[in-house]
């Protein structure tokens, strides 16, 4: 049979349990650090500066693959970089909840990032054509489907800067 002491060890562990569970409901989530712009054009700005960094150095690295002074499994785990980046610029713009007059700027300047992040995608997947040896058919067809990527991407920041109050 339960003795008085133990029944009364047994709700002070129960209570213990549902008082943590209480506590763990109550309190508010933590969900990471949030991001306060202040100038939205500043940040904008600085968005497409890093943006076009990466551009510069992906199109850098993009010559020395064709040039084949790059290998082809160097410039994926490069562009895999890059892509992560390009991803990480996008969550920003999302993150700092821009006012009304700059939301259609940064939705434009999101779907430019979208865009090249699709190019950097193509852009791998030359890589790999180039290390199966692909016909240079296939490779121009790549090439063409770059370009149109980024001409995609290029129109989107055009658009986003038309649309900056």
């Amino acid at each position: 049979m339960a003795t008085k002491k133990g029944i009364i060890i047994t709700a002070i562990i129960f209570g213990a349990i549902s008082a943590a569970s209480f506590m763990v409901w109550f309190l508010p989530q933590n969900r990471g650090p949030t991001v306060v712009v202040s100038d939205y054009g500043n940040e904008l700005d600085s968005v497409r500066e890093r943006h076009e960094l990466i551009a510069t150095e992906i199109e850098s690295n993009l010559k020395s693959l064709l040039n084949q002074t790059l290998s082809p499994d160097d410039f994926i785990n490069m562009t895999q970089a890059s892509s992560t980046q390009v991803t990480s610029l996008a969550v920003e713009l999302i993150e700092s909840n821009p006012p009304v007059e700059w939301k259609e700027s940064y939705l434009y300047y999101n779907e430019a990032l979208k865009k090249y992040n699709d190019y950097l995608t193509e852009t791998v997947s030359l890589a790999n054509k180039m290390k199966s040896v692909a016909s240079p058919i296939d490779l121009n067809e790549e090439l063409s489907t770059l370009a149109s990527l980024k001409n995609e991407s290029d129109s989107f920041i055009v658009k986003s800067n038309e649309t900056r109050p």
